[in-house]
């Protein structure tokens, strides 16, 4: 078996800042919802999730994912090859992690969905204060508004410049892309202001998931290659419900973990290492 057939998966959360949420020593809810368990039935190495900084900076959450891949007590992990699957500020870690912490003899390949690459004008607007009912809206989500500073637009193209992909690396990027149900005009959901925001702030490609345009989620230079839109919003990329919460629909559909497990067979076979 290939170093790439064989090397572990690492999931790596963003913006909602949680693994998994224990009650009473059982698992009650879980970032990326199912996608592990599902990916472990195929046969891949999937370790649990590391867990992350969830207000910290980006710098400080690359960290903390160093700290797990170098974990002595973590062998599913310690001094291997890994695949990293980045949602959303998790792809900037680990972006941050290959380029500026010296571990990209470790990464095999790095995807990236719903990651802010090129940031998002919500940062922007929440940041400068410009509307406190969407920094509200941001805080109901468990985003810490100083988590937001590394992925305003203005901050994102210096984070570019100074993190230059590794050429042992092997880069994938997804993007999401919704409508938001209306009523008289008006976008309904969790994510139906959002989405729009985002739109009126970016005419020339409105498309987003509602946090993320599918534009600053495609990464277009030479090392990338960017993967087909996900017609899902931001939540429903990790498998939780359009509105965070599943409904009984979206317990029973599969068709996440369907795209999960086709995203791993490509980056798998296109990243074999040979033995």
């Amino acid at each position: 078996m290939s170093n790439s057939q064989s090397a572990p998966i690492v999931l790596v959360h963003g913006l909602f800042g949680f693994n998994q949420v224990t009650f009473g020593g059982l698992r009650v809810a879980e970032y990326f919802r199912s996608i592990p368990e599902a990916l472990r039935r195929d046969g891949h190495s999937v370790p649990d999730p590391p867990k992350l900084n969830p207000g910290g900076s980006v710098a400080e959450r690359a960290q903390d994912l160093k700290n797990y891949l170098e974990d002595p007590n973590r062998g599913d992990v310690f001094q291997k090859q890994v695949h990293l699957i980045g949602h959303s500020l998790g792809g900037l870690d680990s972006r941050f992690l290959i380029s500026k912490l010296g571990l990209a003899d470790r990464v095999l390949s790095l995807t990236t969905i719903g990651t802010p690459h090129h940031g998002t004008p919500l940062a922007d607007i929440v940041v400068h204060g410009d509307d406190p009912f969407l920094t509200k809206f941001m805080e109901h989500l468990g985003v810490d508004v100083n988590g937001l500073l590394d992925i305003t637009t203005e901050a994102l193209p210096r984070f570019n410049d100074e993190a230059p992909d590794a050429d042992g690396v092997r880069y994938f990027s997804i993007g999401g892309r919704f409508t938001p149900p209306r009523i008289l005009g008006i976008p309904q959901g969790l994510f139906g202001l959002t989405h729009d925001l985002i739109a009126k702030k970016e005419p020339e490609e409105p498309d987003n998931d509602g946090l993320v345009s599918v534009a600053s989620a495609t990464m277009g230079r030479p090392a990338w290659t960017p993967l087909a839109t996900w017609e899902v919003n931001h939540a429903r990329m990790v498998n939780q419900g359009t509105n965070l919460v599943p409904t009984l629909h979206e317990l029973a559909d599969s068709s996440i973990i369907e795209k999960y497990r086709s995203l791993i067979k490509l980056v798998k076979a296109t990243t074999n290492t040979g033995t």
